[in-house]
């Protein structure tokens, strides 16, 4: 399945294959995001929307959100879950690390 995901790109080389793979791996991740309540507390902004929502020939390597409100009790961390499972459902294993900044 990720083969013909890839094939889809028409990569020329090893360094597009990856960039096809980074952007699966993006999409996979907001298809799990959609999945809860994410998008109800965050908005999700940058290079990678922009891509995603009006076809920017550009790359980001990142996701980046915004919460809509403050909320000191919001933790990406309870998200990690359902975007394992996400990637579990396609036949993939993946692990995700928190990173405090």
């Amino acid at each position: 399945m990720i083969k013909d995901w890839i094939a889809e790109y028409e990569p020329q080389n090893e360094e597009e294959i990856l960039s096809a793979l980074r952007e699966i791996m993006q999409e996979i991740t907001l298809a799990a995001l959609s999945r809860t309540d994410f998008f109800e507390k965050v908005a999700f902004y940058g290079g990678t929307s922009l891509r995603i929502f009006y076809g920017l020939d550009r790359y980001s390597e990142d996701l980046d959100f915004s919460l809509l409100k403050p909320d000191s009790n919001f933790s990406i961390e309870f998200y990690f879950k359902p975007i394992v499972d996400e990637f579990k459902s396609l036949g993939l294993t993946i692990s995700i690390k928190g990173k405090t900044k």
